[in-house]
């Protein structure tokens, strides 16, 4: 089929899908999204995801939000698009009321929104092997960068200011000096054998694919640290990386045109890369194998 969205509950196309010009995610960024990778049908990570998601509503004070529910409409949406490999993205609103800054009082219903997609992995997977160019931009992004809300503009001004460059992605650097993350991704770099990141914290994003590499890396047995770096200390590491859902573990070429390391991908990287998919097989066959498993119980 293709693009599926599922609105409040009821399933239609995207085209045909519409919000009332009084919701508060339309009018003040008011709203909470995740993106989730859709592997054979199946949400990758998805435990992950739904905890970020349910952190993010609480740090908004939103009402208690039901994930059970949330996530049998977000598989009966997958279901009825066909869709096997693609993105799902949901995003929750505090929904609609007339136009004031103070949240409803009493709350409102929520809107929630469901958009399954198809994804083709192809060009990122070609540019896995090979390491992509990226530029840095300052971080002009609010000070809760920890919690995933639709309040955009800082990443989206940078990454398109990124791509009229001709380049992937744009790191962030803060009114200090020091890099941040990307403006879609979570960024990593390896120094003397050890990967190292910036520590969590108000100012990036709690990255689903960063806790994933941190584990990762000590299965195979690469030190994991939390540091903070300068553009120049990035540009002098032997390697850098960007990760997230549709990136996956994506190598950086270049930096505002220098090379890192060998400007091709590194060891450290090859490394992550191949258990990241020894990790997502292993899932998928855990998977496959309880729908079996499923399916015999109820032909018994």
């Amino acid at each position: 089929m293709g693009d599926l969205a599922c609105v409040n509950g009821e399933l239609m196309a995207p085209e045909q899908a519409t919000v009332p010009i009084y919701d508060r995610g339309f009018l003040f960024g008011d709203s909470v999204y995740e993106v989730c990778r859709i592997y054979r049908g199946r949400c990758w990570l998805e435990a992950d995801h739904l905890l970020r998601l349910k952190r993010s509503l609480k740090e908004l004070d939103f009402p208690p939000y039901d994930l059970d529910q949330l996530v049998a409409r977000i598989y009966r949406t997958i279901r009825a698009s066909f869709v096997k490999e693609g993105l799902v993205y949901v995003q929750v609103t505090r929904g609609v009321a007339r136009r004031t800054h103070a949240f409803p009082n009493p709350p409102v219903p929520p809107t929630e929104v469901i958009i399954v997609m198809p994804f083709d992995d192809g060009p990122s997977a070609a540019l896995r092997k090979t390491g992509v160019p990226v530029v840095s931009r300052p971080d002009l992004r609010w000070k809760r960068c920890d919690i995933k809300t639709t309040n955009l503009l800082g990443n989206v001004l940078a990454n398109n200011s990124a791509h009229r460059e001709g380049a992937y992605e744009a790191v962030l650097v803060d009114h200090e000096g020091h890099v941040t993350e990307a403006t879609h991704t979570s960024l990593l770099w390896c120094r003397e054998g050890r990967i190292e990141a910036t520590p969590e914290g108000h100012e990036i994003l709690i990255g689903m694919t960063r806790h994933l590499t941190e584990r990762l890396a000590a299965k195979i047995g690469i030190p994991f640290v939390e540091s903070r770096v300068t553009l120049a200390e990035l540009q002098a590491a032997d390697e850098a990386i960007l990760v997230g859902t549709s990136t996956e573990i994506m190598p950086i070429a270049t930096i505002d045109g220098k090379p890192i390391g060998s400007g091709k991908p590194g060891p450290i990287t090859a490394k992550l890369q191949a258990a990241y998919k020894e990790e997502l097989e292993s899932w998928l066959d855990e998977a496959a194998s309880f729908e079996t498993k499923k399916a015999s119980a109820k032909l018994s």
